[in-house]
């Protein structure tokens, strides 16, 4: 059974996607939508389906998830409750070790907000419905101790300075919209003393007609609204948990296949790739396989969250899969039991012409250490020359992208990326170590390759080491800090804009190909359709790379 917090997410995460601009949605649907339209979220899941790769040992449904510019309105009237040295405990500010370049591509389909043109119409309201009804979905209570903080982080880190009216303004606005849902009257609003602590004055005039709760909740949301950065935001505890799980690389109790609902086949939900090592992967289980039923229950209109929570259990346990495969008639069903899974974020192949494939599905904590095992693995097999695959890869740690960089790069302390933050200050991330000279590469990205993945690819060329081969990539120039809370909750903050060594702008632009190839996302790793892949290893095999990575008929 799905916990209060999440069912509490699909539902108010409705969506009304009337643009033509895809947008990539990390961190699970908030941070796609701090507000949404009014559309059934189920229909719109059944349209991207097939984009959503949701790891059954792992969670891919938080990655994906890019920043805005701020405009300084200079009205520093209100004043919002700035929480003092006694209000704040270590435990409540958070520790905020990890900044994290990341947008998620777990549902590649979605509207590209963050793209949107200034003149475009922004007409979003979360829907309270069900909250409304019984306040406990909202899976945690949220109290006036969170909302200084997020108002302190704001202040204090925001990569913009941000006006007070600004803020109260978004505050009033989002309360607005939960007491017209929950049919209270709005006037009071007005009577709003702007030069006073506002969550007391919300409480005093609505708290005995709205549970304070969800007062407290909707002026956070407003307050993150007013800094018009939607990658700005509060994730609630279950999400920040999902995002723990994937970022951190845990292990759990799992089998340890990708699976999507593949829309070519009525949403069928299909395995898309066992992991080498897995039970998932010893029991038989291939790619392409349609999952016809979990545990002898059909999986017709089933949903990926769904799939994941039948499909994962206590380690020991057993789950029968019953599969159809192509070429064999009726279905076959296969037990698999249970084990701790690893959260792997890179895989690696051999290819065809003595080439070497690696892909990165995000940056997390050992990504590094794995991408290095992926490609001593491939030079023993005899890889001559290397495709590294960042298409869908919504990003993660900064620290991650440096340190998979560093692995090529000729040269000790080169620059992969700086950053620049509120006070102008710059802030360069430098390659530890020397790393493995002579591997001649193409990177494969598309338009979900986003933040980390940015930098990596555009440090690579900028030093020479590789072209980039696919379509303009997302363009998100942004780094995020996280900023956990006692009560299990989050902030994702905007603290600072990247640049790439050469000092280009990634943000709203995105890396341009050095060899465009275009292709539509759910294409990617599917064999003979997986047209970008197939002309990497064309030109691979065809000419002469030089050790800088170029080519050369």
């Amino acid at each position: 059974m799905e916990n209060n917090s999440s069912k509490f997410v699909s539902r108010f995460v409705n969506w009304n996607g009337a643009r033509n601009k895809l947008r990539v949605a990390v961190f699970y649907s908030w941070n796609v939508a701090p507000k949404v339209k009014n559309l059934d979220f189920m229909k719109l899941k059944s349209l991207v389906a097939g984009c959503l790769l949701l790891m059954i040992s792992g969670c891919l449904n938080p990655a994906v998830s890019a920043d805005e510019e701020m405009v300084d309105m200079v009205v520093p009237t209100p004043r919002i409750a700035l929480p003092q040295a006694s209000d704040v405990s270590a435990n409540m500010l958070g520790d905020g070790e990890h900044p994290v370049a990341q947008v998620d591509t777990t549902d590649p389909e979605k509207v590209k907000e963050g793209e949107a043109g200034e003149d475009e119409e922004k007409d979003f309201k979360r829907d309270y419905s069900e909250v409304l009804k019984n306040p406990a979905e909202l899976g945690f209570e949220p109290d006036d101790a969170l909302f200084r903080n997020v108002y302190y982080y704001i202040k204090k880190s925001f990569v913009e300075d941000v006006s007070e009216e600004q803020l109260f303004e978004g505050v009033k606005s989002e309360v607005k919209d939960l007491l017209e849902q929950a049919k209270v009257p709005t006037e009071e609003l007005e009577t709003l003393d702007r030069g006073k602590k506002v969550l007391p004055q919300l409480k005093r005039r609505f708290g005995d007609k709205v549970d304070e709760n969800l007062l407290t909740f909707a002026a956070i949301m407003g307050m993150l609204d007013g800094l018009e950065d939607h990658y700005s935001l509060l994730m609630l505890p279950d999400d920040y948990k999902k995002l723990q799980e994937q970022m951190q690389n845990t292990e759990f109790g799992g089998i340890g296949i990708y699976i999507e609902l593949n829309p070519d086949d009525e949403n069928r939900l299909t395995v898309f790739e066992p992991i080498e090592g897995t039970p998932a992967y010893e029991a038989g289980l291939m790619p392409g396989d349609k999952v016809m039923a979990i545990d002898g229950e059909s999986t017709d209109g089933i949903t990926l969250q769904q799939a994941q929570t039948k499909i994962r259990g206590p380690v020991g346990s057993n789950v029968v899969l019953t599969v159809s495969r192509k070429g064999e008639v009726g279905t076959h069903d296969y037990p698999v039991v249970r084990s701790n899974i690893h959260v792997v974020s890179v895989s690696g192949k051999m290819l065809e012409g003595d080439i070497g494939y690696v892909r990165l599905r995000l940056f997390g904590a050992s990504t590094a250490e794995e991408m290095t095992g992926a490609i001593e693995k491939l030079k023993k097999q005899g890889a001559k020359s290397l495709v590294l695959d960042l298409r869908n890869n919504g990003g993660g740690y900064v620290d991650a992208a440096v340190d998979v960089v560093s692995q090529f790069l000729e040269k000790d302390n080169g620059l992969v990326v700086y950053t620049i933050d509120r006070n102008n200050r710059r802030r360069e991330y430098r390659a530890d170590e020397r790393g493995p000279v002579g591997i001649p590469m193409l990177v494969l990205v598309n338009e979900f390759s986003a933040s980390a993945s940015e930098i990596t690819a555009g440090a690579l060329r900028d030093h020479g080491l590789a072209e980039i081969l696919g379509v303009k990539s997302f363009g998100k120039g942004s780094v995020q800090q996280l900023y956990p809370f006692s009560d299990g909750s989050a902030l994702k903050l905007t603290i600072a804009k990247f640049y790439t060594p050469s000092g280009y702008v990634i943000n709203k632009q995105g890396l341009e190909p050095d060899v465009k190839v275009e292709m539509e996302p759910r294409y990617v790793g599917r064999g003979e359709k997986d047209t970008q892949l197939q002309k990497a290893v064309e030109i691979l095999k065809n000419k002469k790379l030089s050790k800088s990575g170029g080519t050369e008929s």
